[in-house]
């Protein structure tokens, strides 16, 4: 992703290295297994030294682009941004099969994922919209205008929030009514919304900042300053960590005081974060390669190459489910199940 770049200029321009690449090589094959797979990515050098190879337990092929991911009802949830098609789709894959079980159309270049109060929520960023998939018979049953370019998404005990990285806002959607609330201002190019410790939190990229806002009175309590290019935000040890991507760190605020207070290198560009009970796993855009965080030590205690990809120039999110990883690869049209690596 090119840094500082809004989301879906940094997609164009990802999707045309993509072709480049393609073209350079004679022709870019999108996937070297078929869904189910337990094979992992060819043999070669690592993408860093003094990394250990990731297991991976399965290559499942899902639509272009995929990008986003969620777990819930018994499924896992990857958003296909579909870039050069006039709509997305997201793949319903089963984690006891490792297989596709559905593909759903949604609304144009979809982002990201939530599942709860009896749908599955998607950001549809090019046409300010949100597609609502019911589980039970796997059809859009709502399509809810919101605000511009909306990426983040987290469900609540009752609200949805939508971060919309256009209008700098984040907002509540009823998921009875569909309807939309009061636009709550945050930062510069918000992406990412998070729920934890009775709050809603939502990281701004361009100004680096993290807003905390009070679900009640639906106002920000605070803005907390983190390293450049905060992204996904995770719970673990009695404290919010936090990604930021241009700085190559992860960050950990403490909530009693909404102050940093632990920042930990990260192999390059750290995005995804998934906390397994015991490790906060963080994915990189860099590979993509994992790192493991002991929260409570607040250091690096595993790590991993898990594919060699180069630059995935989108975020690398993932997800931690049924004691694996998960994993989709923007530029391949597949989606990783991975063993967490060893903890030492």
């Amino acid at each position: 992703m090119e840094r500082g770049a809004p989301r879906l200029v940094a997609l164009a321009l990802a999707s045309a290295l993509v072709v480049l690449s393609a073209c350079a090589s004679g022709g870019h094959d999108a996937a070297a297994t078929g869904a189910g797979s337990s094979e992992g990515p060819a043999s070669g050098p690592t993408a860093s030294t003094g990394s250990q190879t990731a297991d991976i337990e399965a290559t499942i092929e899902v639509g272009a682009d995929p990008i986003g991911v969620a777990a819930g009802e018994g499924s896992i949830w990857v958003v296909n941004a579909e870039i050069n098609a006039k709509h997305g789709t997201v793949s319903r894959v089963d984690p006891m099969t490792n297989e596709v079980d559905a593909t759903i159309d949604v609304g144009a270049i979809p982002l990201e994922v939530a599942v709860g109060e009896g749908g599955v929520w998607v950001s549809n960023s090019g046409d300010d919209t949100v597609s609502v998939i019911d589980p039970a018979s796997n059809d859009v049953v709502d399509t809810l205008e919101v605000c511009a370019a909306p990426e983040g998404l987290a469900v609540a005990d009752g609200p949805v929030w939508v971060v919309c990285e256009n209008d700098g806002v984040v907002a509540r959607i009823d998921p009875t009514s569909g309807q939309m609330g009061k636009p709550i201002d945050v930062g510069l190019q918000p992406r990412f919304v998070t729920v934890a410790f009775d709050n809603v939190w939502v990281s701004s990229y361009f100004d680096g900042t993290i807003t905390r806002i009070d679900p009640t009175t639906e106002k920000a309590i605070a803005q907390i300053e983190t390293d450049q290019g905060p992204q996904i935000m995770a719970e673990a040890g009695g404290l919010l960590w936090v990604s930021c991507t241009d700085t190559d760190t992860v960050q950990a605020i403490d909530p009693s005081t909404n102050e940093v207070v632990a920042t930990v290198d990260a192999p390059v560009a750290p995005d995804g974060l998934a906390f397994d009970g015991t490790t906060l796993w963080v994915a990189t855009e860099l590979g993509p390669e994992l790192a493991g965080i002991d929260p409570a030590a607040q250091d690096v205690v595993a790590s991993a190459t898990v594919a060699e990809h180069g630059l995935i120039n989108a975020n690398q999110v993932m997800v931690f489910e049924g004691g694996s990883l998960w994993l989709p690869i923007l530029d391949d049209g597949t989606f990783l199940r991975v063993s967490p690596p060893a903890v030492s």
